[in-house]
């Protein structure tokens, strides 16, 4: 039996206990986190006391530490996303992670391998190579600023004698901006890689590139076809088989098969249905303005009693749910699921299958069952104020414009909605430019 910690454990007030271990979760990125604020916090007290309040002398260690170790947490972490992706591809390295603090060695082995898995990485090693060598030469390994001699009694830092806070501050600062990117970019191909849009020397962002080089599909028996294939596997290195391989993802793709003059069909809806459906949600949702946008902020009250509302509200549910339980499948109502819930998160479009899938089979669940349940999930949808909004937003970023554009004239939706021209331009889903992606 241990003893009771008295120094490392929780107290009053409660405000004050910070989570650890299996309490958050926190991996490589949150120590990272604590040790760069805990850095740019001693900096700004320093330079704002001018070295009067605290000796610059005394918190350049501690500073310098904290900055460097949080860089070493941060590219260890960064590794151990390659790991992952690597994995997605079938492919297996390792590094030690927990053993090496040569952070010259872990800069190079990251630069190595992260070349090797998406070509992405390279803008960020471009503008972290510099000052990761800066760190490397002065500190190799997390000792220099810890103790003040070697293991072999030398002192450290004799050749450097000064360091400007200011220059710190403003490297640091360059550093951080780049880690940071470096991590939302982890994030994303991360996910990117997990819905399996790739081939074995092929990114997505590579097949979206191909997208664009290819002619329309009708184009395709002829010559010039022939040369652009010769072209596109000179370039990526790859032979026919892993070029045919993506150009059957790039038709099956939301997001390219349009390029190449192909739709892909929505999934469990028509238009027709979507008509339908928001014929009905105007019934229960419209507050008789032309230009009052649906779904920000509008009011379902009016001028009438709260009662007289809820009643009136309730039989417009009746009246509707009458008039679609007639036709509604589990397919129908997965669909409008998908192109709701999608627009929460505007990514991939392969996720909006990914969600078609998993709503196709707990609305199956639900129309199996005696009662309400399948009417409870149509209402879900059908009550909410954004429900249209949402699958608008669905559907351009799936590049169905004609079906949104069809929607918006038939229900007279054009100034409902303060974003339809930039959805209809493409930049309503643009991405930051390193994540690849053409504009």
């Amino acid at each position: 039996m241990t003893r009771g910690n008295t120094t490392f454990c929780g107290g009053e007030p409660t405000w004050a206990n910070a989570c650890v271990g299996n309490n958050g979760d926190p991996g490589y990125w949150d120590y990272a986190k604590g040790f760069s604020q805990a850095a740019n916090l001693l900096i700004d007290e320093v330079l704002n006391g001018k070295g009067f309040t605290y000796a610059f002398d005394e918190l350049i260690y501690p500073v310098c530490f904290n900055m460097r170790h949080s860089v070493e947490l941060r590219l260890k972490g960064a590794i151990s996303v390659l790991v992952l992706l690597e994995k997605f591809r079938g492919r297996v390295f390792e590094f030690d992670l927990e053993g090496s603090h040569d952070i010259g060695n872990i800069w190079r082995f990251f630069i190595e391998k992260s070349r090797s898995v998406d070509d992405r990485y390279n803008e960020i090693v471009d503008r972290l190579n510099a000052k990761i060598l800066d760190i490397a030469e002065i500190d190799v390994t997390g000792q220099t600023f810890r103790y003040p001699i070697n293991r072999e009694s030398q002192k450290h830092l004799v050749d450097v004698a000064i360091i400007n806070f200011y220059n710190l501050k403003e490297s640091f600062s360059e550093i951080e901006d780049a880690l940071d990117d470096l991590h939302r970019l982890n994030k994303y191909l991360y996910d990117e890689y997990w819905y399996g849009t790739f081939t074995k020397r092929l990114s997505r962002k590579n097949i979206f590139y191909i997208a664009a080089q290819l002619p329309t599909r009708d184009q395709w028996g002829k010559e010039s076809f022939v040369r652009t294939k010769s072209e596109i596997k000179e370039m990526f290195n790859i032979g026919s088989k892993e070029l045919s391989e993506s150009i059957k993802i790039i038709q099956g793709n939301f997001e390219t098969a349009p390029i190449v003059g192909i739709s892909v069909p929505l999934l469990g809806v028509s238009e027709t249905i979507l008509i339908d459906f928001i014929k009905h949600w105007l019934k229960r949702h419209n507050n008789n303005s032309d230009t009052a946008p649906i779904g920000l902020g509008s009011s379902i009250w009016g001028s009438e009693d709260m009662l007289e509302s809820i009643s009136r509200d309730a039989e417009v549910q009746n009246e509707v749910w009458e008039n679609v339980n007639s036709f509604l499948t589990p397919q129908i109502m997965a669909g409008i699921l998908a192109l709701f819930h999608f627009a929460r998160e505007l990514d991939f479009s392969e996720h909006y299958i990914h969600i078609y899938a998993c709503a196709l089979q707990e609305v199956e669940w639900a129309f199996k069952r005696p009662g309400s349940d399948a009417r409870e999930q149509f209402m879900y949808v059908f009550n909410k104020t954004n429900a249209v909004d949402s699958i608008l937003k669905s559907l351009y970023f799936l590049k169905q414009g004609e079906v949104a554009e069809m929607l918006v004239s038939t229900h007279g939706l054009e100034k409902r909605f303060p974003w339809l021209d930039e959805a209809r331009s493409g930049g309503l889903f643009r991405k930051p430019e390193y994540y690849g992606y053409a504009k």
